[in-house]
């Protein structure tokens, strides 16, 4: 098959935007990996541990993050439109947004810190867990405002700088988890506490680095000097990052908290099979970053086209990154299946715990096209500020038939579930990506047979 130059162009472009936000992903989920590899020393019960305290956090604070992205699209609109002062406004906006959201974000993880026995975990889950929230709450506010200055530039598709600085931040925090946790140079083993000191730290070094880039870029200077001679109030974007966020942030919550169900699951198994599900859970999120640069390489094109009201730039646009997206996800599923075997022994040496993580690193592979597609459709439709919808397909996907699957598949459920254990979580993980990929991409095909675009928001 021969591609047009319209596609190869897009190819290009999708590859130039999406390769840094990429990395960018990769350095912030290598975080949660390197913390549950160095702390793995400790025992299979610290990675238990780790893992359901980073699922918990993780699927708390996703929802704010998901606010924030409707940044990057109201950016590349603002470009496409002409009008990259207006990008500004964005920033400012978004910058009040995070702080709001820290506060609201921080008081409700102390209450779930406060009341983690709830989730009917083992009492070592419990207690490694909440030394690790106490601390890593912290960082909360600090995530935000990262990510509302990587999204800010990340929509201006100056993507590099946020994986350089996310990069670092890695390389930090991978140095701190080896002093920290087993103590180093006078400083005493903290275990589980020194991850999470070693991960707050990475993270405010992080935001000081991006903000610092953003008050000294010269182009960005010149955006606010343009800004001002307009006469948008600063704070014009707060209810359009709302209208987009707060759906975009919900479709995110739904997914993540779905999966973070099928942790808390597995730990109703075994402490071994919670182990295991979280090594191949880590693995699998991995290859996911690369389907959620793509998605948002994937907005921002579409975000562009749609400022530009480009309808043919849009199909373009999404179908470019929907081709990448199968390319990359059947590479990680031959992955996967190649080394399964392998790959859990970069965790633990636990024998039970490796062949358990073998199995699951299998369904896995099989998931893989279906997961990376329902991210690159969401991703293009929050381009063209879809985002109601696609929140809609998510809950009832993850909500509706992906957990009620896992459970009717994983356990006895008084004689009508099959009880196949951790296998049947998995399971359940393959039904429930596969609906929304296919209700996604119908969502997408639907908007593009319209006459007209709706008019944007920002």
């Amino acid at each position: 098959m021969t591609l047009s130059p319209a596609y190869r162009d897009k190819i290009k472009e999708a590859l130039t935007v999406a390769m840094p936000i990429i990395a960018g992903q990769l350095g912030q989920v290598l975080m949660g990996f390197f913390d549950t590899v160095q702390i793995g020393g400790l025992g299979p019960e610290y990675i238990a541990a780790s893992g359901f305290a980073n699922g918990i956090y993780w699927m708390t604070v996703l929802l704010g993050m998901g606010i924030l992205f409707a940044v990057s699209p109201l950016v590349s609109e603002a470009f496409g439109e002409g009008k990259g002062h207006k990008s500004i406004g964005v920033l400012i906006s978004s910058l009040v947004v995070s702080v709001v959201l820290a506060v609201v974000f921080m008081v409700v993880m102390w209450f779930i810190k406060e009341n983690l026995p709830i989730l009917k975990h083992s009492d070592t889950d419990n207690i490694l867990g909440a030394k690790f929230l106490r601390i890593v709450n912290w960082s909360t506010g600090f995530i935000f405002l990262f990510m509302a200055g990587k999204q800010f530039l990340d929509g201006m598709e100056r993507t590099r700088i946020g994986m350089y600085i996310t990069i670092g931040g890695l390389l930090l925090n991978i140095v701190l988890n080896r002093i920290l946790i087993y103590g180093a140079f006078g400083i005493p083993q903290l275990g589980i506490e020194g991850a999470a000191i070693a991960t707050t730290t990475a993270r405010i070094a992080m935001t000081i680095a991006i903000l610092t880039f953003i008050w000294r870029d010269e182009k960005v200077r010149e955006l606010r000097r343009e800004f001002i001679q307009y006469s948008d109030p600063a704070l014009s974007y707060i209810k359009p990052i709302l209208i987009i966020g707060i759906p975009a942030g919900l479709q995110f919550f739904w997914e993540v908290a779905a999966f973070n169900a099928g942790q808390i699951m597995s730990g109703w198994i075994s402490m071994k099979a919670e182990a295991a599900h979280m090594i191949a859970i880590g693995l699998a999120s991995i290859t996911f970053m690369v389907a959620t640069g793509l998605s948002a390489a994937g907005t921002i094109m579409v975000g562009y086209s749609y400022g530009a009201k480009d309808k043919e730039g849009i199909r373009i646009a999404g179908n470019t990154v929907f081709i990448l997206t199968v390319v990359f996800e059947v590479v990680f599923a031959l992955m996967f299946l190649t080394c399964h075997n392998l790959l859990p022994k970069l965790y633990t040496g636990d024998p039970a715990v490796i062949a358990i993580a073998s199995t699951m690193l299998i369904l896995a592979a099989v998931f893989q096209i279906s997961d990376g597609l329902q991210a690159a459709a969401a991703g293009a439709l929050r381009g063209m500020q879809d985002v109601k919808f696609p929140a809609v397909i998510a809950f009832v996907s993850y909500w509706i038939i992906m957990i009620p699957a896992c459970y009717l598949l994983s356990f006895p459920a008084h004689g009508y579930g099959l009880n196949l254990g951790l296998k049947g979580i998995w399971i359940g993980f393959i039904i429930g990506l596969s609906v929304a990929a296919v209700m996604q991409l119908i969502r997408f095909r639907m908007l593009l047979r319209k006459k007209e675009l709706d008019p944007p928001l920002g």
